[in-house]
């Protein structure tokens, strides 16, 4: 069984938000493992533009600032999104100069955090290391981003909330959708090549997909041609064709939702081995908490009130501790779950995400499932609460 630590959402004028994350910090034992000179990755996410309910860049400059106290060498990353070409003015998150440029708009900037932000992943989502797995049903290789290759420590700040695919958007889809690559991400969405309608492609006049390949595995002829032998699935050719030419020509399958839960969690196994499980710390913010997740492009209406926030060494127990608290918060009124009793499930009710027989997939406890079969953790915890008085540490914890 894990533990879990939790503090609420009640706050004070000298025990406020930021006090409260600083104790949860102190518990898990970061103050005694970070030395001088200890590399930091403090990795979250800047939000989509149109989004309000994203994490506010106060606490991630408060984990800076205590890094910095603890003596060590912070950097706060985030990696690069799929498509291309459909971000509109400041929502792009393709390339590592279109996502900086838009959380810029959101407060993220090096002055504002006090530690360089950079994309984990590189300019294209192309700057990675492979680490392979085993167990898994669709992953063998996992595509991590290099920044995690060269951090001693990574504290995962992750923002509680609905996740279309996942069920819950939590600490295991940050890590394997968040510290990924493009070709990684690709996996999860993606169960096939990336192909051409030649009756929709309009061949050489266009050509709009070549360059925004970041492999060049796009050649022209009369039409477009793919060498999916060296595609990494990026799809920037799907979206600029669809988004931009509106010819919709390139073509790709759709995994089905059951599965894409699955891929996130297997890339969540790459991530953690890359380095070792013992360096990675995780954190859930349970505050607006809407059943978008923070890569679209609207702040949702939240589906109950904040909750406090939750820390552990595992992803797995987090991510339970946290989906149990929001399914027993108080629906709120006119919300997407509005009626549902209190234990409900949340999420299932907000998605209502079906299989190819019609049934409603629960989604989170299929996601949560197969990280337990998966072996990064356990849905068991120990859930210790800790208040503005400091508890002593036990010596098994963390």
């Amino acid at each position: 069984m894990s533990k879990v630590i939790f503090t609420d959402r009640s706050a004070e004028p000298h025990y406020n938000m930021l006090d409260k994350l600083e104790h949860v910090f102190q518990e898990l034992g970061l103050d005694e493992a970070i030395q001088p000179g200890t590399r930091v990755q403090v990795k979250t996410h800047f939000g989509n533009w149109g989004n309000t309910n994203y994490i506010r860049p106060a606490y991630v400059r408060k984990l800076v600032d205590l890094v910095k106290d603890a003596g060590g060498i912070p950097f706060v990353t985030e990696t690069c999104g799929l498509g291309y070409g459909a971000g509109g003015r400041y929502g792009g998150r393709t390339t590592a100069i279109e996502y900086l440029t838009m959380a810029a708009h959101h407060g993220f900037t090096e002055a504002s955090m006090g530690a360089p932000l950079m994309m984990a992943d590189g300019y294209w989502g192309t700057d990675v290391r492979t680490v392979s797995i085993e167990g898994g049903d669709f992953v063998e290789t996992v595509h991590v981003a290099s920044a995690v290759l060269d951090s001693d420590i990574v504290i995962m700040l992750t923002h509680a909330k609905g996740h279309g695919l996942g069920g819950l958007g939590g600490t295991l889809k940050n890590l394997g959708i968040g510290l990924v690559g493009k070709r990684s991400k690709s996996k999860m969405h993606f169960g096939g090549d990336f192909t051409i309608n030649e009756e929709k492609c309009l061949g050489p006049e266009c050509g709009k997909c070549m360059p925004v390949c970041p492999v060049n595995c796009i050649s022209m002829n009369d039409k477009a041609v793919i060498d999916n032998d060296s595609c990494m699935g990026c799809s920037h050719c799907r979206s600029i064709c669809q988004s931009v030419v509106k010819a919709k020509a390139v073509q790709v399958v759709w995994r089905a939702n059951e599965e894409q839960a699955h891929v996130f969690v297997e890339n969540a196994v790459g991530v953690v081995n890359s380095i070792g499980r013992d360096k990675f710390y995780y954190i859930n913010l349970a505050i607006d908490i809407s059943d978008k997740c923070d890569c679209w492009n609207v702040g949702a209406p939240l589906l109950v009130h904040d909750i406090g926030i939750f820390g552990s060494r595992d992803p797995v127990a987090i991510d339970q501790a946290t989906l149990d608290a929001i399914n027993d918060a108080v629906p709120n009124p006119n919300s997407a779950v509005a009626g549902l009793e209190c234990g409900e499930p949340k999420f299932m009710t907000a998605h209502a995400c079906k299989d190819k027989s019609g049934e409603i997939i629960h989604l989170a406890e299929n996601q949560l499932a197969h990280a337990k079969k998966m072996g990064l953790g356990s849905r068991e915890y120990e859930l210790v609460t800790i208040t503005k008085e400091k508890p002593e540490r036990g010596s098994d914890w963390p």
